[in-house]
């Protein structure tokens, strides 16, 4: 057989293994991947946190996106996974529907039900997602219904019955940074949560009193190629996100979060929920 016969040979075959291998991936990414929720567990252990908070637990998860990609059935297998876990505090990241869903009496009365659902003793919390904020108002309405307290720059104290308290801060953007941080010392275990993780590359923070620091948004791209990484940036994630970290003065999580947007794909981007139990003594 020709050399050149054989070079050919050669690229088509590895053109189709090119081609299968992408198919499988589309298609593991759109049957089992986007239905692989995961619940990552993780202890937060620190002197600061107040006695009375020992072993309270927080169900921290964040872009729901409800809509085309995520649709009731999903919806309700998250909050019946958030259920299964009965943690004292809940926070949700933002971003309650997806862009261009149109938000109507079924779909409110469905998520106010849900969140309802989810006992938390500790408080239910929310932070505004750059999508919430085209429909603010309904949102608002639907949040006060679910009894979900908003953090829009702004925190509060967690204390389980006690004066000794830890601090939620809810960082809308780094205009508001001042605001939301504003009477919080090193003396007390403040926990920030924000919706886009570039919020927290501001330098502003890295004087702040901030322990530890939630934030999703990026969707770790939804779909990641290994060696090519994400095949998009979301304005907001840019600086920061899953296969770009930074050291900055505090530890971090960036969620993948739970639904899906303009695609309906998830590629070594699986959904996820994150559970932390709180430790106030470090080894115990």
């Amino acid at each position: 057989m020709p050399k050149l016969q054989i070079r050919l040979m050669i690229v088509l075959s590895i053109l189709l293994a090119c081609i299968i291998t992408f198919d499988a991936t589309f298609f593991y990414g759109m049957t089992v991947s986007i239905n692989q929720l995961d619940t990552q567990i993780q202890t937060l252990k620190n002197p600061e946190i107040p006695q009375n908070m020992n072993g309270k637990t927080i169900m921290y998860f964040s872009d729901l996106q409800y809509g085309a990609y995520t649709d009731t059935k999903r919806v309700k297998q998250v909050f019946q996974e958030i259920k299964s876990y009965h943690p004292d505090i809940l926070i949700f990241g933002g971003d309650l529907y997806d862009t261009d869903t149109k938000i109507n009496k079924k779909n409110q009365a469905m998520l106010v039900s849900l969140f309802q659902s989810i006992e938390a003793p500790l408080g239910k919390y929310a932070v505004w997602g750059e999508k919430d904020l085209a429909n603010k108002d309904q949102i608002a309405k639907l949040y006060k219904k679910a009894q979900i307290e908003v953090l829009d720059n702004s925190h509060v104290s967690l204390s389980n019955q006690s004066r000794n308290s830890m601090r939620l801060v809810g960082l809308t953007n780094t205009d508001g940074i001042k605001t939301a941080t504003e009477n919080i010392s090193n003396k007390t275990y403040n926990l920030l949560v924000t919706h886009e993780p570039d919020n927290l590359v501001d330098e502003q923070l890295s004087t702040k009193s901030i322990n530890y620091a939630l934030a999703g948004h990026a969707h770790s791209t939804q779909i990641t190629y290994p060696f090519l990484g994400g095949y998009r940036k979301e304005k907001g994630a840019k600086e920061l996100n899953t296969a770009k970290n930074k050291n900055l003065a505090f530890p971090y999580t960036l969620t993948t979060g739970v639904g899906c947007t303009r695609v309906h794909i998830r590629y070594n981007a699986k959904p996820e929920m994150h559970y932390f139990i709180l430790k106030s003594k470090i080894g115990r």
